[in-house]
């Protein structure tokens, strides 16, 4: 079984997503531990109720455990991203908890004593690193997000412009002008 294990983690996500819609309860261990975090980190940019982020994490999983409608994909992270994104929104809204969107603050998971802590050394990279902090606050939403899922998460072109729901090049227009916007409010510090 360790064997096995060992061969499944080395598994790229495609190839696992394959194996889990087929019903392969490791492939399924395998992704789910390999996304909980990341997810449950995703999650908290979105609600900051930790127990409803779980069960959705969760009933993700299961749903396309149990359903034999899905299908392989090749952007596995950000079908999850976006899947997650939408079920929240939706468990959100239907427990009065209701947003839009625009009203979803996409954070750097960095709190201001976390960046103290970083740069205790060095006080110019410290005041640098709260004056971008605070420029990022005043992107809009969307550009938040695209930023979050770019730089912070890591995410190609393609999954987030997956995630947002627009093509590729929108999702380089809309990183370029936060980029262009940012630098400006940072500037002007």
């Amino acid at each position: 079984m360790k064997e096995r294990k060992a061969q499944y983690q080395n598994k790229e996500d495609a190839e696992l997503w394959s194996l889990l819609i087929k019903g392969d309860n490791l492939a399924l261990e395998i992704l789910y531990r390999r996304y909980f975090p990341h997810l449950l980190n995703y999650g908290h940019t979105i609600s900051t109720n930790e127990e409803l982020i779980k069960d959705c994490i969760q009933d993700l999983f299961v749903n396309v455990f149990d359903n034999p409608k899905f299908r392989p994909i090749e952007h596995v992270k950000s079908y999850l991203y976006t899947a997650l994104k939408n079920n929240l929104i939706y468990k959100m809204s239907s427990t009065k908890e209701a947003c839009q969107l625009e009203d979803i603050e996409f954070e750097v998971p960095l709190t201001d004593d976390e960046l103290e802590e970083l740069f205790s050394h060095d006080d110019a990279y410290l005041e640098q690193s709260l004056l971008l902090k605070e420029a990022y606050r005043k992107l809009s939403a969307n550009q938040r997000h695209a930023i979050y899922l770019y730089y912070i998460k890591e995410l190609t072109w393609d999954e987030v412009a997956e995630i947002l729901g627009i093509t590729v090049h929108s999702s380089m227009n809309l990183i370029g002008r936060a980029i262009v916007k940012l630098r400006r409010l940072f500037e002007n510090k």
